[in-house]
């Protein structure tokens, strides 16, 4: 499991230096939205990695709290395209706030990731003494 904490921490902090680098070379504005969408779908696997694995070193209430208010951005956005149908074009609005949100939950997944690093990395150290 250690290797596997430390893997996703790399490739978090790969793909986002990737993303940057090949935002910076590309010509086109939109180069930042691959980029963009491919950590959030690793910390989205990871999370679910994670949630099927359970360590007991794990962040459990950090986790939970993120599970749940990623939960509710799911249910949130659900309901906002099913209000759609009935003529609420409030998917727009929905879609547009999680542009900027999402953000936001990958430092936070990236700061869940480094505390339970630092829990790993502390318990080998205690051994130590």
């Amino acid at each position: 499991m250690k290797l596997l904490k430390l893997t996703d921490l790399v490739m978090q902090v790969a793909i986002l230096a990737g993303g940057l680098a090949w935002y910076i070379l590309s010509d086109n504005g939109y180069g930042l939205f691959f980029p963009y969408f491919v950590i959030g779908g690793w910390q989205l696997a990871s999370f679910f990695i994670h949630l099927w694995f359970n360590p007991a070193w794990l962040c459990i209430s950090y986790r939970n709290a993120y599970g749940k208010t990623i939960l509710w951005a799911f249910i949130i956005g659900l309901l906002c395209y099913m209000a759609v149908f009935i003529n609420l074009p409030f998917i727009f609005i929905y879609l547009a706030a999680l542009l900027f949100i999402s953000p936001a939950f990958a430092i936070w997944y990236f700061i869940i990731g480094i505390t339970e690093w630092s829990t790993i990395r502390n318990k080998e150290l205690v051994h130590l003494k």
